[in-house]
């Protein structure tokens, strides 16, 4: 069965990924981070490959079961509440180059090509479709990737449900389940972005998954293992 680490707090949400064949394990819900994303994975946890994966030391309940997961958990002491110092683990990276605040985000001593940007909360704000294409609801994003000769389809923002803040974020509110799927945590209510991400994901030989009939809701995304 496919796994994955997700925030419980949404139960749609976890129905659905059981609905797609996920076996779901909780994120502990920690005080490392501010409170209305302190179960959110992706400020908690950075997958670096398919075997190393880095995590806070508030998720050492979860330390097991990454290591039976086939995973070498490299642990993380420094994450507390506020901006800049709980976005530790709020990167991207690739196989290619990693995409960061060298400001807020952890410095991972890999040799790759290094896309700095504005925004601290990175992954948040960000779908990996592969290496070389994203969608972002973040300007400074879409134009830092851009002027890098990667594909980028940015959205609206503002229209996801984040608890405790006026807005969420699209990374947050989505995750890609494999090569072939992204499940987006509710629907996209712009119709012309809704259209404009289908096509982009067909581009690459992507669907996107709808939570129909339910607001866009971040909780963080999902750890896929």
């Amino acid at each position: 069965m496919k796994k994955c680490i997700i925030s419980f707090a949404d139960k749609e949400i976890l129905a659905k990924m059981e609905e797609l064949g996920f076996e779901c394990i909780e994120v502990v819900k920690s005080a490392c981070v501010s409170g209305p994303i302190s179960a959110h994975s992706d400020v908690l946890y950075q997958k670096l490959n398919n075997s190393v994966i880095i995590a806070s030391a508030c998720q050492r309940g979860n330390f097991g079961y990454l290591a039976a997961s086939g995973y070498t958990v490299i642990e993380c002491e420094n994450l507390k509440p506020g901006y800049t110092t709980e976005s530790l683990l709020n990167f991207i990276i690739n196989n290619e180059y990693i995409i960061y605040n060298p400001k807020t985000a952890l410095n991972v001593n890999r040799d790759l090509k290094r896309i700095e940007v504005k925004q601290g909360y990175t992954k948040c704000s960000t779908v990996c479709v592969n290496s070389g294409a994203y969608i972002t609801d973040d300007e400074s994003i879409y134009k830092i990737l851009t002027e890098n000769k990667i594909d980028c389809l940015k959205i609206e923002k503002g229209d996801i449900r984040l608890d405790g803040y006026n807005y969420g974020f699209i990374g947050g509110a989505s995750v890609k389940l494999n090569d072939k799927e992204i499940l987006f945590f509710g629907d996209i209510k712009n119709k012309k972005d809704k259209a404009s991400v289908v096509n982009f994901l067909n581009k690459y030989g992507m669907k996107a998954i709808f939570i129909e009939n339910k607001k866009m809701t971040d909780i963080g995304s999902a750890l896929i293992l």
